[in-house]
């Protein structure tokens, strides 16, 4: 599975082939979509990135049916009747940094990452803070930002829409290291 997500990921992010270059070797997506009738929590694992540190661009992406939740039947609804993961497979962002990556080691960095996120198959332009920490020769990535079902063409049933948030907190968690 990790095989087919990062040559997904390749073949996304073709200019991101620099020295420098960066790859997730773990990391996670968060969504909560919480409201005050219903928590609603999922947790992805599968996620591919690759940066280039020399020029700052970014490429993430991750396969939608890999989102877990802590209930069976709201996976299943995720899945089938809002995310339309058969239809739409998965997200990507791709982007910059807007910089070069050129922390010392222990040091981190909040950049801005501009780019494109593609969710539902619908593409909005995005900028998001980006906290980038180092350790040794590890970078990890972390990010909060929410996303708007109305924008990317996610329909919620009107009798849902006080059981399940319009807007949906997605927070990023990506552990980068030299690809090899």
């Amino acid at each position: 599975m990790k095989r087919l997500l990062f040559v997904l990921l390749l073949l996304l992010a073709q200019p991101i082939f620099a020295q420098g270059r960066l790859s997730a070797t773990s990391g996670e997506v968060r969504l909560n979509a919480s409201t005050p009738l219903e928590d609603i929590n999922a947790v992805n694992t599968q996620i591919s990135a690759a940066l280039d540190a020399s020029t700052g661009e970014i490429a993430v992406l991750l396969l939608i049916r890999e989102f877990e939740f802590r209930k069976r039947l709201m996976q299943e609804h995720f899945n089938e009747n809002y995310m339309e993961s058969d239809k739409y497979p998965r997200a990507t962002i791709k982007g910059t940094l807007g910089a070069t990556l050129q922390l010392a080691d222990g040091a981190s960095e909040t950049f801005t990452l501009s780019g494109a996120l593609d969710i539902h198959g619908v593409t909005r332009d995005v900028e998001i803070p980006v906290l980038i920490s180092r350790q040794g020769d590890s970078y990890t990535l972390s990010c909060d930002f929410i996303v708007d079902s109305e924008a990317h063409e996610i329909e919620v049933p009107r009798m849902l829409f006080k059981k399940i948030a319009r807007e949906v907190q997605v927070t990023v968690t990506l552990v980068l290291e030299p690809a090899r």
